[in-house]
This record gives C-alpha cells, sequence and structure tokens, in this order.
C-alpha cells in the first residue's frame, strides 16, 4: 500500500492537509443538506448570523467580520441572494454600498440551520475523541499569520541559511 505523501511531508504539507480535510468536511455537509431537503451550502451560517444580528451590513463589513476577501463575501453573498435567503440594497447614506438584510426564506432557515451546527459541533467533537485541542492552535496559527505571513516567515528562514 502506497503511504500518504502528504501525510509523510508532514508541517510543510500543512496548507495541503487542512484543504483536504476542508473539503472533505464541506463536501460531506452539503450531502448531509441535500439528504434534510435544505438548499443551503456549509459556509453560510456564519454570514446569516451576521446578517442577522447585524441588519444592513455591508460587503466590507461582513468580509472584515469573516475574515474574508471582498471578492469571496460577494460570491457567497450573490448565491446567498440567488437562492433567496438574502436580499442586497443600497446603503441609505452611501449608495455605493451593497448592504443585506435576511429575507423570509433566511429567517425561517436560520433555526433549523443552528441546529445542524450543534449537532455538527457535537460530531466533529466526537470525531476528534473529545480533544478540541486543535482550536487553541489554529488560533495560534491565524494570530501569527496575521503578524507576518507564510511567505514572508518562508524567506526570511531562507536568508538565514
Amino acid at each position: 500500500m502506497q503511504q500518504d505523501i502528504i501525510q509523510r511531508l508532514g508541517y510543510i504539507a500543512l496548507p495541503s492537509r487542512l484543504k483536504r480535510i476542508s473539503d472533505k468536511l464541506a463536501h460531506s455537509a452539503r450531502q448531509m443538506y441535500r439528504q434534510l431537503g435544505m438548499d443551503i451550502e456549509p459556509n453560510w451560517y456564519p454570514v446569516l448570523l451576521l446578517v442577522q444580528d447585524q441588519p444592513g451590513i455591508s460587503v466590507t463589513e461582513l468580509a472584515a467580520q469573516l475574515k474574508f476577501t471582498h471578492q469571496s463575501v460577494m460570491a457567497l453573498t450573490r448565491k446567498m441572494i440567488n437562492t433567496g435567503y438574502l436580499k442586497a440594497g443600497k446603503d441609505s447614506s452611501d449608495g455605493r454600498k451593497l448592504v443585506f438584510q435576511l429575507s423570509r426564506k433566511g429567517r425561517e432557515i436560520l433555526p433549523k440551520v443552528a441546529a445542524v451546527w450543534d449537532a455538527g459541533r457535537r460530531a466533529l467533537e466526537d470525531m476528534l475523541h473529545g480533544d478540541t485541542g486543535i482550536m487553541t492552535y489554529l488560533d495560534r496559527l491565524e494570530a501569527e499569520m496575521e503578524e507576518e505571513g507564510f511567505g514572508e516567515r518562508i524567506i526570511g528562514h531562507m536568508k538565514e541559511s
């Protein structure tokens, strides 16, 4: 049996490993949502919550709070508008700003999605056998990357050699 090269490479393949895990989780979640008869994507819940808590939130504000790019928030919200979960409009004080409200469909789906996410949290805890220390490491990794990017750190280490 061939050894998994991504596992064998260890830390240097961490981005690939995280991507692979993310893809598997997202694919499985999409299938689960379909089985439950919900036309929703796995990454929509945080957007739904933010728009519920901050009606009239702008693209820029969503991007900042999610720590996503403006472009990815635009793509995400466009899909949510097309499926009827969000309504978009212009900001009353600045017509250039695109702002969001939950649609009736969005308000109705929130409790159902909240139940799914709560069960999902428990499922992940089961998969991790209760050891949720990974969240501490992910928090540390994100904080460190805010200070200095991965690429910049690699270049720094190359200069030291």
